[in-house]
């Protein structure tokens, strides 16, 4: 058996922006994926990336691959061992920089190929707080989100302060998510900044419109425990409109969510922190490929995903 794993990429489906303000965000992990393939090495501790095309010592040095080493090192830690040496080689699926969660997927099969092997066969919460020791390096202050759908799959519940929670789901097999590039680069801060303001400007509105922002999820909560798509896609629409109004969205978007619309989307939305950035859009299988093709005729780039796909795979 090898050290191979994977990985799968997250998307934020509903809650982004209330959850910072204590609402709830619900998110899911996609049908792309990072892999990580690991082998013994004579000597240092080698990772290759498919994507930068460059390899990397990490026994001697870290540039590129800083976030990877604060995992391993955890890994190691953790067992009371020092480093060991090996070669990891990465490829992925994942747009880097889209908000889909490409850094924790990475790191999460990188550890996993790593701790393979050195013999080892670390439980979930040695994997997640590598993957979290790994998202510091990148983001600072993550929240955890994206390591623990990663690590987890299909569709996590998150409230800041009240930690993370699976969701019981049933498969959606008739049914696609779109995941549309608007090539709008987007600040996050800036979005949070002006979502916030807005927010504390609408006052007890603002609270109302929070709690609408929670029962959205809810039932979203109720559709996916039915497996119920038409209703989700509904709700995505009344997210985006929430958040349009919110000033997070962009004319880039609305065309994206307006085309799907018009081809028989189910439902589309902003996804993330809004500006820019990605869309998502729910179709069913009759009509994926025309909303496809009519979004690519606008010069967008799309990936076709399933949603709710297994966390972490391996080894293989």
């Amino acid at each position: 058996m090898g050290c191979a794993w994977s990985a799968p990429a997250k998307v934020i489906v509903f809650g982004e922006h209330w959850v910072v303000h204590g609402g709830l965000a619900l998110a899911a992990a996609i049908g792309l994926r990072a892999r990580a393939y690991g082998s013994p090495s004579e000597s240092g501790l080698w990772v290759f990336s498919q994507l930068y095309r460059i390899g990397e010592n990490l026994m001697e040095s870290c540039s590129r691959f800083c976030n990877l080493l604060a995992g391993f090192r955890l890994v190691a830690s953790s067992y009371g061992r020092s480093l060991w040496p090996a070669r990891i080689r990465i490829e992925s699926d994942i747009p880097v920089g889209a908000g889909l969660g490409s850094s924790a997927a990475t790191a999460l099969a990188a550890v996993a190929a790593y701790a393979c092997v050195g013999g080892l066969e670390p439980g979930y919460d040695v994997l997640w707080r590598a993957a979290f020791e790994a998202e510091k390096v990148v983001h600072g202050n993550p929240s955890g989100v994206d390591n623990t759908v990663a690590l987890y799959g299909g569709f996590i519940l998150y409230r800041r302060g009240s930690g993370f929670k699976r969701v019981e789901f049933r498969g959606m097999r008739d049914t696609r998510l779109l995941i549309v590039d608007s090539g709008v680069s987007r600040s996050t801060r800036i979005a949070v900044e002006r979502f916030t303001v807005r927010l504390e400007r609408l006052g007890r509105l603002g609270r109302r419109l929070l709690e609408t922002a929670d029962g959205i999820v809810e039932e979203a909560l109720a559709a996916l425990s039915r497996g119920d798509s038409v209703r989700l896609g509904e709700l995505m629409d009344v997210a985006h409109g929430l958040l349009n109004a919110m000033g997070v969205s962009h004319p880039v978007l609305e065309e994206i969510v307006w085309i799907a619309r018009r081809e028989g989307a189910l439902g589309a939305k902003l996804t993330g922190a809004g500006m820019g950035g990605t869309a998502i859009v729910l179709v069913d299988l009759e009509h994926a490929s025309r909303v496809k093709k009519a979004l690519e005729l606008r010069g967008f780039r799309v990936y076709e995903v399933e949603l709710g796909v297994p966390g972490l795979q391996g080894p293989v």
